[in-house]
């Protein structure tokens, strides 16, 4: 989802909510649409660019990972072990599980002599940590998924025993009326699979009422001050005065997200491999808002307006494109070239719906930027950039590990496409602050249809170490 505020231009489109839950090749996951949020912005939506095309193979064949997390008793030995199945593309450090995929795996007990076992149970808890406190948590999720229980009779006599599991707590337990009162001794093994749900409800706000979120993707960041966390809790509960067993095992989620379809001249650009039309010819493939005036003062002597445009489009990149327009031509050949305009990708991670009423730095909202803009010469309008128009095109190109738009109660992840001053040999603006800034969506998959691909002309690259410091337009202004 995304929580920043409703954008009248460009038009409408639902971002859905979108780590070690982001993998390389998310982008390419082909499942339906998830459903949108109540509180969900209507954004433009843009995909973290991939490593490899091959991943819509993988995802039709998909190969396993086991991650095993077990618990031993005095001699070193294992009496149980919890068995987290996940696909091995999107599971590097810890099991990843896509929307729509269930969570699988299998319980296997291994007890050397009798013992009395009340009840094996799986649990999952999805949860929202900024700080120790009890108010500074917030659990969002929480599933029980009994496996046995003595109320289910002999195991021994169950139909579970190599065979998987639905979703539905007592499926695989054999209709019993009698109670097992007895010890358990020797193998047993439980399948599973849980489905996780889409969305949940929770409180958010000042008033914490509740809400309809989707689910969130895993988010644990070192520098942020809030984590999303997803864990799964095998307990064993032994008999009386015994200590029960558990086992805790942390697993990522990645919900799926995707923009609509291009529109009809954008397809067939990216389909042919044809440089993308501009907003003059293609203005359906094309938002932008209303013009600014730059204005400054140049070589000293002068003082300038000139009237900027910037266009933006959706993709796995962020493809733009700019028109200067003024009588000055000599300010004009001056703030054109590629390495005059600033443009870069916003990130802002909320942490609170209020932050004001809260003392200290833990919840103030934390703010990065993306590396620059890479700009070149259009060649719309190339017969206008002798005169009193410049056009310029650019892109901004998304990191494959970039976490999408989302958010959960009062946490949100948002972006925006920032213009900064220009910055120039000669020119001073008059004022010295973001020219424009637009609220986009990030988001886990590409819409149907061909896939966006880059056009920047060999020679163009965007500059590792940025010409300005863009933090210092997001901090107060001294008194």
């Amino acid at each position: 989802m995304s929580v920043a505020g409703s954008v009248t231009t460009p038009p409408s489109y639902t971002v859905p909510l979108s780590g070690d839950g982001a993998a390389p090749g998310a982008a390419d996951i082909e499942a339906s649409e998830p459903g949108t949020t109540s509180n969900e912005s209507e954004l433009p939506a843009y995909m973290p660019s991939t490593r490899s095309s091959s991943t819509s193979r993988r995802r039709e064949n998909p190969e396993p990972k086991e991650f095993s997390y077990d618990v031993k008793n005095r001699k070193g030995k294992s009496i149980a072990v919890l068995i987290i199945i996940a696909e091995r593309s999107y599971s590097k450090h810890i099991p990843t599980f896509l929307q729509d995929s269930p969570v699988k795996g299998r319980v296997h007990l291994s007890l050397d002599k009798p013992d009395v076992i009340q009840s094996v149970v799986l649990s999952i808890r999805g949860e929202y940590i900024t700080g120790a406190n009890p108010d500074q948590q917030l659990i969002f999720l929480e599933l029980s998924h009994p496996l046995w229980s003595q109320a289910d009779g002999d195991p021994r006599s169950s139909n579970n025993v190599s065979e998987e599991t639905s979703s539905s707590p007592r499926s695989h337990v054999a209709s019993s009326s009698v109670r097992f009162s007895g010890k358990l001794e020797g193998e047993y093994t439980w399948p599973f699979s849980i489905t996780l749900p889409k969305e949940v409800n929770v409180p958010c706000g000042k008033g914490k009422q509740l809400q309809t979120f989707t689910l969130p993707q895993t988010f644990n960041e070192r520098h942020a001050k809030g984590s999303i966390n997803y864990e799964m809790s095998l307990r064993i509960n032994r008999g009386r005065f015994q200590s029960d067993h558990r086992i805790p095992a942390k697993f990522g989620y990645i919900p799926i997200s995707r923009p609509p379809p291009f529109p009809p001249l954008r397809r067939v650009s990216y389909q042919e491999g044809t440089t993308l039309l501009g907003p003059t010819i293609d203005p359906e493939g094309w938002y932008s808002d209303n013009p600014v005036t730059i204005k400054g003062t140049l070589f000293n002597n002068r003082t300038i307006h000139i009237v900027c445009t910037l266009c933006y489009t959706r993709g796995s990149l962020i493809p733009l494109c700019i028109r200067l327009e003024s009588d000055d031509y000599q300010a004009l050949d001056l703030l054109s070239t590629p390495k005059a305009i600033v443009v870069s990708l916003k990130r802002r991670i909320k942490y609170q719906s209020d932050p004001e009423r809260f003392l200290g730095s833990l919840v103030k909202d934390t703010i990065d930027y993306s590396q620059p803009a890479v700009w070149w010469p259009s060649s719309e309008g190339i017969e206008d950039n002798v005169g009193r128009f410049r056009f310029l095109n650019g892109e901004l190109h998304l990191k494959v590990d970039m976490k999408p738009t989302s958010g959960i109660g009062d946490f949100a992840i948002e972006y925006s496409v920032v213009l900064f001053p220009f910055k120039t040999v000669g020119f001073e603006p008059s004022i010295d602050e973001v020219l424009l800034e637009y609220p986009v969506g990030i988001v886990t998959s590409f819409s149907h249809g061909p896939r966006p691909r880059k056009h920047a002309p060999p020679g163009y690259e965007a500059d590792a170490r940025p010409s300005i410091d863009f933090l210092t337009f997001d901090r107060p202004a001294a008194n």
